[in-house]
């Protein structure tokens, strides 16, 4: 099986032979020093966006000198980050987990990720310009968006328990189960996030484990898995007392 230093190897040496990329870096685990046997390698370059299908071809070329390209995924464009260029690779000498996620991205683009609170510090693999220093946060513009999403979640959540309640006693726990999670849990981890860290509010269900604390991500993890219906109900009442006292005392 292919080593994730060799694939990371071949492709910083494709990207750094290019003269327009000018600068290239691993992110994801990574960033924050977690990178274990599970990880995908998490590849950045910044490019000026139309030399992307160059940059591509040349990435894809040193893969193949290590192993078949399995299978490819191209991002479509996001309106979130409009200066970015994404495509996802697994080879087929690696295990299902070792896939390469190599995002390009323009030198404006760039400052969204290289926030060290939010998206951890990059491991460099060359910066010709200087380009890789830390972008602090801004916290009047964060915190008056997490105070406006958190205004709205107050608002919505003692609307919609009843869509996971009517669900379950329909006998219908594929749709009691989408409710469950799209508008009971997620909006729960939220606060819980703005709680414990505020800074990446914003994160879903990704790295709970390491932004709350152990009590409190324990009581998270026992709540994400209901048993059956009945189950779900009892959990709906827990999960719904948590969420009034943890949203009410951020809103204080």
């Amino acid at each position: 099986m292919l080593a994730r230093q060799a694939i990371v190897e071949a492709c910083h040496s494709a990207l750094q032979a290019l003269p327009h990329v000018r600068a290239a870096l691993l992110a994801g685990s990574e960033a924050f020093g977690r990178a274990d046997r599970w990880s995908d390698i998490d590849l950045n370059c910044v490019t000026p966006l139309a030399e992307v299908d160059r940059n591509f071809a040349a990435v894809e070329a040193a893969l193949e000198q290590l192993s078949p390209i399995a299978l490819k995924l191209v991002m479509p464009p996001s309106g979130l980050w409009p200066e970015l260029a994404q495509c996802f690779y697994r080879l087929r000498d690696t295990d299902e987990f070792l896939m390469i996620d190599f995002c390009q991205m323009t030198q404006s683009q760039l400052q969204t990720f290289l926030e060290p609170t939010r998206h951890g510090t990059p491991v460099v693999l060359f910066d010709h310009d200087g380009l890789l220093k830390p972008v602090p946060l801004n916290r009047p513009e964060h915190e008056a968006a997490m105070a406006q999403r958190l205004q709205w979640l107050r608002a919505s959540f003692p609307m919609f328990q009843n869509l996971v309640r009517k669900a379950v006693l329909r006998g219908d726990l594929v749709e009691a189960m989408a409710m469950w999670m799209g508008q009971t849990m997620r909006p729960l981890v939220e606060v819980l996030r703005m709680k414990h860290c505020p800074a990446r509010y914003d994160y879903g269900f990704r790295y709970t484990t390491f932004d709350l604390p152990a009590p409190v991500a324990a009581e998270l993890q026992d709540l994400m898995w209901p048993k059956d219906g009945a189950d779900m109900l009892a959990k709906l009442e827990r999960a719904g007392a948590m969420f009034a006292a943890v949203s009410g005392a951020l809103a204080k």
